[in-house]
């Protein structure tokens, strides 16, 4: 058996650097907290969420609101000042290693040990196809294991990985063996889902103003009708004994248990991690989400947003929007969005919207990124002044005439290649081309739909885009080729139109 990793504390997460910065390389906790030049997270979309829940779940510890006129007294200086004093109070809780090393759990040296390359999506491993230099499995240093060691809390994959053999809890039942009588496979984390979820947030001029405007409440945190015990306690302050403990039932029913859920039960050794299944935490379907998560209710379920390759976050911003006009029992809902807009508007401040996420296969239990798959993410900027009901509703006019062209390329398209000896296939790739196009122009078609602002110069281009489109797949080389050309060329009149 692999030892685990000396007792020896070494490594603070506190004040050594591991956390991702763009243009920056690598910073630690303390300086995310101290430097207001740190403008934005690095690394995958999801390592960003990770350590974005991860910082969120110390500020929320160090100064939580009651109310928004709490919140609106905190300003940006207090705030910093409370998060570092409780990283300086809390400081021997983000030891890599010793005795209570940081989220992880000593109980757990007997489970197997799975190599660092097969619990990072990024990493081939295993019969995984090595497709660039990037995949290589090449050993870990401290810094890359804190930043693992995060992301598993909230992102593990499902599948045969863990090593469900351990229980903690000799009363346990939430680790069933399959019909072999072996272990079960275990659950995805519960901040990416069986497909992965979509996620949205305001980002700030800084980390740090991104994490002030981020700062839930607990009059948001009960609006969010989830979590029974309310804010909870962070894992580091109190962490759980078994799968099942009280500690463990309090995270399950927190906002703090979600900000950083102890989905797995690890343990570092120098070649990898022990490493079985923690504590189930319920999903959306159950009503209970993330709050960077877009969910509504349809009927008596719940439904989400899930990560697409194929269609990019912008595609989806009528919806991770529409609270600026819906409302009810079904409205699409992204809380951590909401709120974050909700105070740029009233501090005038333009909002940078984050969408993102990973989407994943799922197969027989196993949880794997496939040859359609991919990380995706997004940034939009929404102008203060932008943020109204008359904004939104243009803005959905504008989005449903993009969608609409891109059907009657694809139509049009079908129709030139209405014989047998053509490829119909190449209907959806011109379609994908007219999208990937268009994903430049997002923004400025968020822009013109400012009051008093014309849409028609963006309406052109996504109209040259489609006829780009259409033209490069559909050839007029020869009479015959031209006379389907001319016949089934897509008219755009109407869409360009005003």
């Amino acid at each position: 058996m692999t030892q685990p990793m000396t007792t020896a504390p070494r490594f603070n997460c506190v004040d050594e650097p591991w956390i991702p910065v763009q243009n920056h390389g690598l910073a630690s906790m303390r300086q995310v907290f101290e430097d207001e030049g740190l403008k934005s997270l690095g690394g995958s979309p999801i390592q960003k969420l990770a350590v974005f829940k991860l910082l969120q779940a110390v500020a929320q510890s160090a100064c939580t609101p009651e109310t928004e006129e709490d919140w609106n007294r905190l300003d940006l200086k207090e705030f910093q000042r409370k998060c570092l004093d409780y990283l300086d109070r809390w400081h021997d809780a983000f030891w890599l290693t010793g005795a209570k090393p940081f989220l992880q759990m000593p109980q757990v040296a007997g489970a197997a040990v799975q190599p660092f390359a097969a619990l990072d999506l990024e990493k081939a491993s295993g019969n995984t196809s090595l497709l660039t230099q990037w995949q290589m499995a090449n050993p870990l240093d401290d810094a890359q294991k804190a930043l693992l060691l995060v992301t598993l809390m909230a992102f593990a994959t499902a599948g045969k990985k863990v090593d469900n053999q351990v229980v903690l809890s000799a009363d346990y039942d939430g680790k069933p063996k399959s019909e072999k009588g072996g272990k079960s496979s275990g659950r995805c984390g519960p901040a990416l889902g069986f497909r992965g979820y979509l996620h949205s947030m305001v980002l700030g001029e800084s980390i740090l103003s991104t994490l002030h405007l981020a700062l839930a409440t607990l009059d948001g945190i009960a609006r969010m009708k989830c979590f029974p015990e309310g804010l909870g306690t962070a894992p580091w302050e109190k962490m759980p004994q078994t799968e099942n403990c009280p500690v463990a039932r309090s995270l399950q029913r927190s906002f703090m248990g979600r900000l950083v859920p102890m989905n797995r039960f690890c343990l570092l050794s120098p070649s990898g991690v022990h490493f079985t299944e923690g504590i189930l935490y319920d999903g959306y379907a159950d009503g209970v989400f993330e709050p960077t998560q877009t969910i509504s209710r349809s009927g008596k379920k719940y439904v989400t947003l899930w990560t697409d390759p194929s269609k990019m976050p912008w595609r989806s911003l009528t919806a991770i929007l529409s609270f600026l006009e819906a409302t009810g029992a079904n409205a699409w809902s992204c809380p951590q969005l909401q709120w974050g807009l909700e105070r740029c508007k009233r501090l005038s401040i333009n909002a940078m919207i984050w969408s993102g996420g990973q989407s994943l296969t799922s197969k027989a239990g196993e949880q794997y990124v496939g040859s359609a798959d991919d990380s995706v993410e997004s940034i939009f900027e929404i102008g203060c002044n932008e943020m109204s009901q008359e904004w939104f509703a243009k803005f959905c006019t504008e989005m449903q005439g993009v969608e609409k062209l891109s059907k009657i390329l694809f139509s049009a398209v079908q129709k030139y290649c209405d014989d047998p000896n053509r490829d119909k296939k190449i209907a959806g790739r011109a379609v994908a081309m007219y999208w990937e196009g268009g994903e430049p122009l997002a923004q400025e078609l968020i822009d013109s739909c400012i009051p008093g602002q014309s849409s028609l110069p963006v309406r052109r281009k996504f109209a040259a885009l489609m006829r780009h489109a259409y033209d490069a797949f559909c050839p007029r080389g020869t009479p015959r080729q031209m006379q389907e050309w001319v016949k089934n060329r897509p008219n755009v009149g109407d869409y360009l139109k005003e």
